[in-house]
């Protein structure tokens, strides 16, 4: 049987295929193929064997792989953990049948104690910081991808998760496209925040207190802003989220949003009030008078909020 030579690919065919190849030819059996055959004149099966050799370009890298911590989706016997001890210590798998026969019970013992406390870690109250992070990771990955499907079939869904042990304090909200419309019509993601911080707050004081000093810091430099700008009274919030009064806010850090103080969590508190010199307010001059008058309801509702408050 005859063998088939190698064919040369010149420049200027080479070009012409790394053309299409951004056009979208990345895989073998892509209608772009004859499109690229006709403009080169190669035949099919080398433009193929091409677009695998080039596609490896990319693969390769010479920067060092991040190591990441995973997770362990099955349990860790001791002899697989002594396994990978005498394996990362250059034995080969003909030494680790007759290594761990004669191993003694208390090198035994240790790796059944660290099996024993790698089951442990599955458990969510056993937990470490790390391990527990990449676990709720996971399921938000995993939440996201099923409100995504469900909006797919029409369904409209919102999921509202706070987690007390996270440092920032923050809400976070997965939202199909309609439900989105929804509540930000409402003030009932304020609400689910205000109610938690205050329930994570009471388990530790120290927090509670600091959280709150941000928060009142920023309601305070938000209210001078405001009256800079123009307005009277305190910043009419619910005003904002109605539409009815429009107020640009410039110079708010890492592109965050104009909303009421005790949305925000402790990272982004503290970076606003750094962040002070910078912020300015502009209030739309037909809206001024509006403005005055619902902030003297807004005025009502925050002292009420703060009497009812524990």
């Amino acid at each position: 049987m005859a063998r088939r030579g190698r064919t040369e690919i010149r420049e200027e065919q080479r070009e012409i295929l790394k053309s299409f190849f951004r056009e979208g030819m990345t895989r073998v059996g892509s209608p772009i193929i004859p499109k690229a055959a006709s403009a080169t004149g190669l035949e099919p099966c080398v433009i193929e064997n091409w677009i695998g050799n080039y596609r490896r370009c990319f693969k390769t890298s010479s920067e060092p792989r991040r190591t990441k911590l995973k997770l362990h989706t099955r349990e860790l016997s001791p002899y697989n953990l002594f396994c990978r001890d005498l394996l990362r210590n250059k034995g080969t798998m003909n030494d680790i049948k007759g290594r761990w026969a004669t191993l003694g019970d208390d090198e035994k013992q240790k790796y059944f104690k660290e099996a024993a406390a790698l089951r442990l870690q599955g458990q969510a109250e056993d937990l470490s910081p790390e391990m527990r992070e990449l676990k709720i990771k996971k399921h938000l990955k995993q939440l996201k991808i099923e409100v995504s499907k469900l909006e797919a079939l029409g369904v409209e869904s919102s999921i509202l998760l706070f987690d007390p042990q996270n440092s920032s304090l923050e809400v976070y909200e997965l939202r199909s496209k309609g439900a989105t419309d929804l509540f930000d019509a409402m003030d009932g993601v304020n609400d689910f925040g205000l109610h938690y911080k205050a329930c994570a707050s009471a388990a530790s004081p120290s927090t509670k207190d600091h959280v709150d000093v941000l928060i009142k810091k920023v309601q305070e430099l938000f209210n001078q802003k405001y009256k800079e700008a123009g307005g009277t009274g305190r910043l009419p919030y619910q005003s904002l989220m109605n539409q009815s009064v429009t107020v640009t806010a410039a110079g708010l850090p890492n592109g965050l949003t104009l909303r009421k103080p005790s949305f925000y969590g402790r990272n982004q508190l503290e970076t606003i009030l750094k962040h002070a010199n910078q912020i300015s307010f502009q209030i739309n001059a037909a809206q001024c008078s509006t403005a005055q008058e619902l902030s003297e309801d807004m005025d009502a509702e925050d002292e009420r909020v703060h009497t009812n408050s524990p």
